[in-house]
């Protein structure tokens, strides 16, 4: 039995190495994919989009191309989750804002409707205009005010609260709630989380809403009227994650 075992072993092995040899380098399927969006196989595009977002990939590339095809499909809500995703990336990217605030626009939807909330949208602007690199900045400056031959108390303190002011947002925004982007046009609001659930209203596609709970296939939402219910995770989507 032992030598059959070590056999059966040796081949496991063996079969894990193939398997992992064989695996796609995620260079070759963002290729393909891209392939896919130039020949307008738009579907196919998104497919190796997102599989590359289910391994764990997350690129503003990725993200970029994955808006462009799904824009130009006709599927606007899932375009907007793809340029809001890359912009979490990217915040300072201004071709990412631009698109989010176009689809917004095409979508028919308020700046409030789009919004990650106070705590999301102030860490947002203090991402895009490095606040962190001007809080280390204050820090510094507020310790060399202290050790310097003539000290200045009064700068030093000053500098600090500056550097507290601009370190904030970070620490504040770590509290913020998820948000979530609904992707697909007229996905249901249900009242509880099964198929034969009661649809209490019809989200508005890209409609941005905090995720307040999961139950198996279903997230618990609210929408900007500030009805709650339950959404598929197939029409609302978690902006940054696949």
């Amino acid at each position: 039995m032992k030598p059959r075992l070590a056999w059966l072993l040796l081949l496991a092995t063996l079969l894990a190495t193939l398997a992992t040899a064989q695996a796609e380098a995620p260079s070759v399927v963002f290729r393909r994919g891209n392939e896919h969006a130039a020949r307008s196989r738009w579907d196919d595009a998104i497919g190796e989009y997102a599989r590359l977002a289910k391994d764990g990939v997350k690129a503003p590339s990725l993200y970029w191309n994955w808006a462009q095809a799904a824009s130009a499909s006709g599927r606007k809500g899932e375009a907007l989750w793809a340029f809001m995703s890359g912009r979490e990336l990217t915040p300072g990217d201004g071709s990412m804002i631009r698109e989010v605030e176009r689809l917004r626009g095409e979508l028919g939807l308020d700046p409030s409707e789009v919004s990650l909330g106070f705590l999301g949208d102030l860490r947002l602007l203090a991402r895009r205009f490095h606040f962190d690199a001007l809080a280390i900045v204050a820090f510094l400056f507020s310790m060399i005010s202290v050790m310097g031959k003539k000290s200045r108390s009064s700068l030093s303190l000053a500098s600090l609260l500056a550097g507290l002011l601009l370190a904030a947002p970070f620490v504040a925004g770590s509290w913020r709630e998820p948000r979530g982007v609904v992707v697909q046009k007229d996905a249901p609001l249900m009242d509880a989380p099964r198929n034969d659930a009661v649809a209490l209203a019809n989200l508005r596609e890209g409609e941005v809403v905090p995720l307040l709970g999961e139950e198996g296939e279903y997230v618990k939402i609210q929408d900007a009227s500030g009805a709650r219910g339950f959404a598929h995770k197939n029409d609302v989507r978690r902006i940054g994650a696949e």
